[in-house]
């Protein structure tokens, strides 16, 4: 008799067991002993620009299928701003070994350390390469400053009667963009008027405000206020014209300035991380990618997919440093 009610009572166990497992949604650590290493508890996804920038809003169309798909228990984007994502990577170095955190870097981090001489890029393990985003220049919708021939000639006439901005740093891409901007109607670099904001999203607030002259940033950010008839798109820093929506845009090319400006986006990962931890990072990637609504934030953000996979990023990031600080040494930008 007590056999059968401890048969009766596992049957109950198993039961319910089955039924929670049924009921419940997995999480990322009860999948752990189904294949491999996952992280457990809070993952922290480092950003070294402000909040609603294009940085911020990769970073996040990230988080939200991790955390939908249930690769991770919860992920946090950490937003910490200043010295070209610099601050943000040296934090994400210094977590070496920790598979619990992850980090976006943009061209503007490769050119800030190619800049100082750093060897910060060798701290950091770039696990997947997304995409390559054009950037534009635009203006608020009532300035004197119709099309790119309209700040050539002011350049032209005054080196600094222009005033741009564009996120990030001093001496970023969209820094350089800016000088050879001036550099094709002879204006020289130190007498372009610059300033710098945390993100791409201020820096089109800046020119809808009639604040700054020419914002120079990410399709992404300008696009809203240029669609709601706040700003007035100048041009597009591409070898040619985007299609769709874009199509009807002139590049910077075409309006007599050879400029192209695009600005990569990578996830990195600290150095340290075990084959798995890559391992598990590298097929959640993967499962971002095909994610319906990953490609629907692309769209809408004007971004193409180019992905470039580790371990093919370390040399592709290494020639993107030596290629930055090669045209920084001509720019005289080194420090």
């Amino acid at each position: 008799m007590g056999r059968w009610r401890t048969a009766g009572l596992a049957g109950a166990v198993i039961a319910a067991l089955l039924i929670r497992g049924l009921g419940e949604p997995a999480r990322a650590g009860d999948q752990q002993s189904a294949g491999g290493w996952q992280p457990r508890g809070n993952v922290e996804f480092v950003v070294g620009a402000g909040a609603g920038g294009e940085n911020d809003r990769v970073a996040r169309s990230i988080q939200q299928v991790l955390t939908k798909e249930h690769m991770v228990d919860s992920m946090t984007v950490l937003n910490r701003p200043g010295a070209g994502q610099i601050i943000a990577m040296n934090y994400l170095a210094d977590k070496r070994g920790d598979g619990n955190e992850i980090g976006l870097v943009s061209g503007s981090f490769i050119n800030a350390v190619a800049r100082k001489g750093s060897t910060l890029t060798k701290q950091l393990t770039p696990l997947l390469k997304l995409f390559d985003a054009y950037q534009c220049y635009f203006t608020n919708v009532d300035s004197r400053f119709k099309t790119m021939k309209d700040v050539s000639d002011s350049l032209k006439a005054d080196p600094s009667s222009v005033t741009f901005a564009f996120p990030v740093g001093l001496g970023s891409p969209l820094h350089i963009s800016v000088v050879n901007v001036g550099k094709t109607v002879g204006a020289p670099a130190k007498k372009l008027v610059t300033v710098v904001f945390d993100s791409g999203a201020d820096v089109a607030a800046q020119a809808a405000g009639n604040h700054i002259d020419v914002g120079v940033t990410s399709l992404g950010s300008a696009m809203p206020l240029i669609l709601a008839g706040k700003l007035r798109m100048l041009g597009i820093a591409a070898p040619e014209r985007q299609a769709g929506e874009l199509a009807k845009y002139p590049t910077l090319r075409e309006q007599g300035l050879n400029v192209i400006t695009a600005n990569p986006y990578t996830v990195v990962v600290p150095n340290g991380l075990t084959a798995e931890q890559i391992a598990f990072w590298q097929h959640a990637l993967d499962k971002v990618l095909t994610d319906s609504d990953f490609k629907r934030d692309l769209v809408q953000n004007f971004w193409t997919l180019q992905p470039l996979r580790y371990p093919a990023t370390i040399k592709w990031m290494q020639d993107d440093y030596d290629e930055n600080r090669a045209i920084l040494a001509q720019l005289g930008l080194l420090q």
